[in-house]
This record gives structure tokens, C-alpha cells and sequence, in this order.
């Protein structure tokens, strides 16, 4: 079945909720969303901003030393790095010394990870049904996903060859760690939802 043939759930339009005693507090607090720094070498960026207006605040240009994305005010804290399928086929062998680098640099960071624009099934079924010419095998690609998350600690994000539910997954992500950081920075704790904790 073909992505064409699949039908998805809409994202969500909403904020994110931030509950204390069993009111929202998102306006009350003032919670800002986030404004994402995305790296100048990106080149085509995920239209984070425009397709989840409600998660994300904005997006700016900037020249990141480490990954792709950013939050304005996290610097040093965060960072994600995106590949696409093609691009992560050719970290596993033909650039893989310059994607280690990549990846001993994000170790650094608290918040991390890495966000791969496939599926698992999509990496397991091989390369060409996406035009990847490639003599990598799709074992190798695992592989090495997997020895860097043991590695490095960095957590690897499957999405999905569909853009639109790639961005959705970094803007949750992304408004996500921010909101977490800011409550944390503003002495209302690391929690969104204080009945259960989480």
C-alpha cells in the first residue's frame, strides 16, 4: 500500500495542555511557544512554523555548529538532527566518518536526538522503491542507528517518508522540550499536567 492510499489523523490544532490544580494555565502563565533556529545549511527545512502555528512560535535562520534545529534560548541545550532516507544511506558508509563526528557532538547536549524521515519498515524494505540507487544493506542502516543510540545515547526518531508527518513529529518534539524547560526555568516544575506528573 502506497502512502497515497493511506489516510491520516489530522494533527492537533490545539496548544499543548499545561494543567496545575485542574485549570490550564497556558494564557494565565503566559507560556510562550517556541521559536526554532534552523540551521542555514538545511536545505529544505520542514515547515515547522507554518504547519503547526499552534506548537511553534517561529523559525529563524542561524548557523548551528551541531545538527539542524534548535530553540531560540536552548542553544546549548538542545538539538535535532534530520536525515532523510537518501541522506541516511549515505551516513552509513560514504560519509560515515563525518555522521560520527556529527553524532560525538549532539552526545553533548542534555536533549537530543535524531530524526530519520522513514519508517523502519520503509528502511527494512530496501532502497529502491525510493529511488535510492545503493549497494547499502538495510541491515547495515540498522545497525547503525542502533550501535550510535547505544554509543552516544541518542535517542533515533522513526517518522515517515510523508513530510507533513515528519514535521509533525519535530514540532511536537521540539514545542514539547521547550515547554518542560520553560515551566522548569519559571519554578513550575518539569511537569505538564500535574495530576498525573507527566
Amino acid at each position: 500500500m502506497s502512502n497515497e492510499d493511506v489516510c491520516f489523523v489530522a494533527p492537533s490544532t490545539s496548544r499543548l495542555q499545561v494543567v496545575r490544580d485542574g485549570r490550564a494555565i497556558i494564557r494565565s502563565a503566559s507560556i510562550p511557544k517556541p521559536v526554532v533556529l534552523v540551521d542555514t545549511r538545511e536545505q529544505q527545512p520542514l515547515p515547522l512554523y507554518k504547519n503547526h502555528p499552534n506548537w511553534i512560535g517561529g523559525e529563524q535562520k542561524a548557523t548551528l555548529k551541531t545538527g539542524d534545529y534548535t530553540i531560540e534560548g536552548m542553544e546549548n541545550l538542545l538539538v535535532l538532527e534530520r536525515k532523510s532516507l537518501a541522506d541516511l544511506v549515505a551516513c552509513t558508509v560514504t560519509n560515515r566518518r563525518r555522521f560520527l563526528a556529527v553524532c560525538d557532538r549532539l552526545s553533548r547536549f542534555p536533549w537530543k536526538a535524531i530524526l530519520i524521515e522513514a519508517t523502519l519498515e520503509d528502511i527494512k524494505g530496501g532502497f529502491e522503491p525510493f529511488d535510492i540507487p545503493s549497494k547499502v544493506h538495510p541491515n547495515a542502516v540498522c545497525g547503525t542507528l542502533d550501535a550510535i543510540e547505544a554509543k552516544f545515547g541518542i535517542p533515533i526518531i522513526y517518522t515517515s517518508t510523508v513530510r507533513d508527518i515528519a514535521t509533525e513529529r519535530a514540532a511536537s518534539w521540539l514545542s514539547k522540550h521547550f515547554t518542560y524547560w520553560w515551566l522548569e526555568q519559571q519554578g513550575l516544575g518539569r511537569v505538564l499536567i500535574d495530576s498525573d506528573r507527566l
